[in-house]
């Protein structure tokens, strides 16, 4: 699992921080802000003090500063837990094909608890209820062999359970799977990586779930390979993001998640081999009121699998997660 730390490991330190948040609360950004600036100071190497920095920077609108907490912060961490690197993306258009493998995590290890309540008791989200919905119409008999990319708490897994004769489930958060667990739906459970999956030497599966998953991707070329080279013949691949306009490839939004656009999926989807079979626009959930737009995909592997892109091979050689055994390391 994966902490989140706060502490500059100065207790003094950490009392004058207190304060700071004493004076946002008392809406004097200002002194919040010169306060910190001496704090993060004395403690040059506090990743969080120079991350907050930026965000109080950002709230006076005094970019440049904020851009240059954000850049302290990454360097002190670059595996960016904290997710600055996405900041600067946003304020100082720094090139962001992924997020930060380390913010994800985190993020869904804090999310875990209030996960099912806030997506589907406050968000309406009901993607996977939907993409079971498309997928039966395309497929009446079961699936032997179903893999649930990001299973996080089981939503998904929980839908596609009933037609599937054997589920398995991967998430990058531990504390997700915790909560995947409990629900009883899935046959095996690993916690991994995604964008890096072992290579797999002959196709396992007929089904592959991805709902909501995509949105914490930039660049899908490389998952959509795997899924590519995982699926059975016929097998389908059933996913969901949000939409982009087809002026571009992909976007980070505001909110921290990526757009796509269907042109970008039509062409990476054609290139692995994988046939589009249903391409819906609908509403995902709702954002802070808002109606979030996306596609709903599905797309079949071809009878005849195509040749192994050699790319991924050779940078996967060398990885040995078995996707059929529990690998969370604490779920047994």
């Amino acid at each position: 699992m994966s902490a989140l730390v706060r502490s500059s490991g100065d207790v003094s330190l950490d009392r004058q921080y207190n304060f700071v948040e004493l004076l946002e609360r008392e809406n004097d950004q200002k002194a919040a802000l010169e306060l910190l600036q001496d704090i993060c100071d004395r403690a040059p190497h506090w990743v969080w003090g120079w991350y907050k920095l930026g965000l109080l920077a950002q709230t006076m609108d005094l970019t440049d500063r904020a851009v240059a907490a954000w850049q302290k912060a990454v360097a002190l961490d670059p595996s960016d837990q904290l997710g600055a690197g996405l900041l600067l993306h946003q304020y100082a258009s720094q090139p962001l094909e992924q997020m930060p493998t380390a913010f994800v995590e985190t993020l869904f290890d804090q999310y875990a608890d209030r996960f099912d309540a806030s997506l589907v008791g406050k968000l309406g989200y009901s993607v996977p209820e939907n993409l079971g919905l498309i997928v039966s119409e395309l497929h009446s008999e079961r699936f032997s062999t179903a893999l649930d990319l990001g299973c996080g708490t089981g939503l998904a897994g929980a839908v596609f359970r009933p037609v599937v004769d054997h589920l398995s489930g991967v998430d990058l958060s531990q504390s997700m799977l915790v909560k995947s667990k409990a629900r009883k739906i899935y046959d095996s459970l690993s916690k991994a990586d995604i964008l890096n999956l072992p290579y797999l030497d002959k196709p396992q599966y007929d089904l592959i779930i991805a709902a909501d998953v995509f949105i914490y991707m930039g660049a899908l070329e490389r998952v959509l390979n795997w899924i590519s080279l995982a699926l059975q013949p016929n097998g389908f691949v059933a996913f969901s993001v949000e939409s982009a306009d087809d002026s571009v490839s992909y976007q980070l939004g505001s909110a921290r998640r990526y757009r796509h656009s269907k042109s970008y999926l039509t062409q990476v989807l054609d290139r692995f081999g994988l046939a589009i079979i249903a391409f819906n626009e609908t509403t995902l959930r709702k954002d802070r009121g808002i109606d979030v737009q996306g596609f709903l995909v599905v797309a079949k592997a071809p009878l005849i699998q195509t040749a192994r892109h050699p790319n991924y091979v050779e940078a996967h050689a060398d990885v040995s997660l078995n996707l059929e055994q529990d690998n969370d390391y604490s779920l047994q």
